[in-house]
């Protein structure tokens, strides 16, 4: 959409700035006065020629076809050079005209921004401008459609305190009725590409509690995608519980109030472990045990995901897993259904600060209709 508006006026503006280049060039100076006015001229249009040129090619390069992405970029860096050389015409015929000190007020400012714009063009590729564009395409769209940061509305209503990511249809859902105004929700979501992921926040003294930041009492250690989620979502309980909201955790179907850990203190200890655990499942498909349950058919399972992201294919994909592990192992995994890993320390910190919530088992037909 900007390309659409804003690349014409660009391209409208470049052509108008070389007409009046030309037009200082034809024109002859009547007087030390008009000399100077024309001098300013020509210094305030090179300028303006050497930044629609760089529009040129910053914008060129959100165009869908390779070749007008192409024609953009170089069409930039030849309309600076034709700005250049009819900046050097015009000073020149001052010159002649006998206005030598047009060379000082006109020329070193011409020069100076031949020198910058022309550092600028040498080192900009077509190849790093399309990637540059695309990432921040990249980054607008996530913002715009999957980033959630909570919505909490006023009153005592219930709030979604602690969502399932799994239920990745029912979620949309959710997001789409918060940002209607029709569903309050402390829940945050930041994908990678998104302003804030990865970014860490420090724990607060009071809380005493080890870490450099809150990604090592929730996950063990320090984690690439961050933990300012977690600072955004503590935020938005605080302002739920301070409207009265009634908190609302949903489990899994057909799990309400499994899954949780002994206390927050444990929650990184357990992700580690889970973690650890899961490693193991690459191992696990080499194994003679995959290797039958493949012989017997399991690939002719149906791989088509249902509201839980899961298929008839993965569900006994994991099964299988879960049968292969160790019996300590196994049952650590099954007692841990119920609630997604970052529910776990969710669930755990309200308890901690003592605040009551409900017990909600997702239903996901209720959420898309």
């Amino acid at each position: 959409e900007h390309v659409l508006w804003y690349f014409p006026f660009i391209v409208l503006c470049t052509l108008l700035g070389i007409g009046l280049l030309a037009l200082c060039i034809v024109v002859e100076p009547q007087g030390p006065v008009s000399a100077v006015g024309l001098s300013s001229a020509v210094v305030v249009l090179l300028c303006c020629l050497g930044f629609c040129g760089s529009n040129f090619q910053i914008f060129g390069a959100r165009f869908n076809s390779g070749l007008l992405k192409w024609l953009a970029f170089h069409a930039g860096s030849a309309f600076f050079i034709l700005a250049v050389l009819g900046a050097a015409a015009a000073i020149a015929r001052y010159v002649f005209a006998g206005y030598w000190w047009t060379g000082l007020i006109a020329g070193l400012p011409c020069c100076c921004t031949s020198c910058l714009m022309g550092l600028y063009f040498s080192r900009t590729s077509l190849e790093e401008n399309i990637k540059r564009e695309e990432d921040d395409d990249m980054q607008s769209v996530a913002e715009r459609t999957i980033v959630f940061h909570g919505s909490i509305l006023e009153g005592k209503g219930p709030c979604v305190s602690s969502w399932p990511g799994k239920y990745e249809s029912a979620w949309d859902a959710l997001v789409t009725g918060s940002r209607k105004g029709n569903v309050s929700a402390a829940v945050v979501f930041l994908p990678e590409g998104s302003e804030h992921f990865g970014c860490h926040d420090p724990i607060p003294e009071e809380e005493n509690l080890e870490g450099s930041c809150w990604c090592v009492p929730l996950y063990g250690e320090q984690k690439p995608w961050g933990c300012r989620w977690w600072t955004q979502w503590i935020k938005n309980i605080e302002e739920a519980v301070r409207q009265g909201a009634e908190l609302e955790v949903y489990f899994f179907a057909g799990m309400t109030g499994k899954g949780k850990i002994e206390n927050f203190s444990m929650a990184g200890k357990e992700h580690l472990r889970r973690e650890a655990i899961q490693a193991k499942k690459p191992f696990f498909l080499q194994s003679q045990v995959f290797f039958d349950a493949c012989h017997k058919g399991i690939e002719g399972l149906l791989k088509d995901p249902r509201g839980d992201s899961s298929s008839q294919y993965s569900r006994e994909v994991q099964r299988l897993f879960l049968e292969w592990l160790p019996k300590e192992d196994r049952h650590f995994m099954e007692a841990s259904e119920g609630l997604g890993n970052s529910q776990k320390a969710e669930v755990a910190w309200l308890e901690r600060k003592g605040y009551a919530y409900t017990e909600v088992e997702v239903d996901i037909s209720q959420w898309l209709q």
